[in-house]
């Protein structure tokens, strides 16, 4: 890159070197906004084909400069702001992330801080209490990181963590890379074979799904039409945090439950992953691990 040299006349660049020696006479530029849902895909390192996606409605911090509010770089997730959702080679989804709970602290959030326009981004995550040390870049629109890593914290003395991302061992530290952008609301028509909203197990003959969703901030509901089967219509409303979701109604006099994914699959046509595919979990089966609803995707044509 190119420098220019602009030449002042001996006196004025005097002055210009003692206004300079002040640093407080140079405001410090204005911070980014990165406010807003979130998706990081922390990819393990450890045992290729683990991956857990945290979904993140990032807050950002202010200061009141000048007369005015300015972000002060401070980014935290915690509650319901932040969800896991995580991925295994064999294709398995699991709702709640990759790893077991650890001893201390068995709960989920994020914090940390941005240095600037295509800054640093640095964090940690919480997931059932293990924590992991993020490191990234943003890009130049402040609305993605790429080529980031990550690195769990071994846990504190007389603790112990859980098992993340197929390391069958807890004391196994894992690390991969991370990479992370903001995500849009989730909107559209769906449609796929799903398993009766009242079967837990999935036992049965699916129905064919229509879903339709609209989010409205933080809040998501999804209209199902079912034919097959069930030749029914219902209603399921709940949160939404990045492509993650928890929704719930009622069929046939009795409450329902999903938990829901949102994700770009693989699109023979194109070689590219660009199809809009949901997939729906039954919640309200009891045991650890729900059973697959279905899997929705936005009907194709050549």
């Amino acid at each position: 890159m190119k420098r220019l040299l602009r030449l002042f006349p001996p006196v004025a660049l005097a002055i210009v070197l003692v206004s300079c020696s002040g640093r407080s006479s140079i405001p410090p530029g204005p911070l980014p906004n990165v406010s807003g849902s979130w998706e990081f895909i922390a990819a393990s390192a450890n045992n290729p084909g683990y991956s857990t996606n945290i979904e993140a409605a990032l807050k950002e911090g202010q200061v009141f400069v000048n007369g005015t509010y300015q972000e002060d770089g401070q980014i935290s997730a915690s509650g319901q702001q932040i969800n896991f959702v995580g991925f295994s080679p064999a294709g398995a989804i699991a709702f709640g992330g990759n790893c077991t709970a650890a001893t201390v602290n068995p709960g989920n959030g994020l914090s940390g801080s941005i240095s600037g326009v295509g800054g640093s981004m640095t964090f940690t995550y919480t997931e059932n209490g293990n924590v992991f040390n993020v490191t990234a870049i943003l890009d130049a629109s402040n609305q993605s990181i790429d080529s980031g890593t990550y690195t769990e914290q071994a846990a504190p003395a007389g603790q112990s963590n859980g098992s993340c991302n197929g390391n069958v061992d807890p004391t196994v530290i894992d690390s991969g890379s991370i990479v992370g952008k903001i995500v849009s609301k989730l909107s559209g028509m769906y449609t796929g074979q799903i398993c009766q909203p009242l079967d837990t197990l999935c036992s049965n003959t699916p129905d064919t799904a229509t879903a339709t969703l609209s989010q409205s901030g933080s809040n998501l509901t999804v209209n199902l039409l079912l034919t097959g089967t069930d030749n029914a219509s219902f209603t399921l409303t709940g949160l939404v945090t990045g492509n993650a979701f928890s929704v719930q109604g009622t069929f046939q006099g009795q409450v329902v439950a999903y938990y829901g994914y949102y994700e770009l699959t693989y699109d023979s046509l194109t070689n590219a992953n660009d199809i809009p595919t949901l997939y729906l979990v039954n919640a309200t089966n009891s045991s650890a691990e729900p059973t697959y609803a279905g899997t929705l995707t936005v009907p194709q044509t050549l």
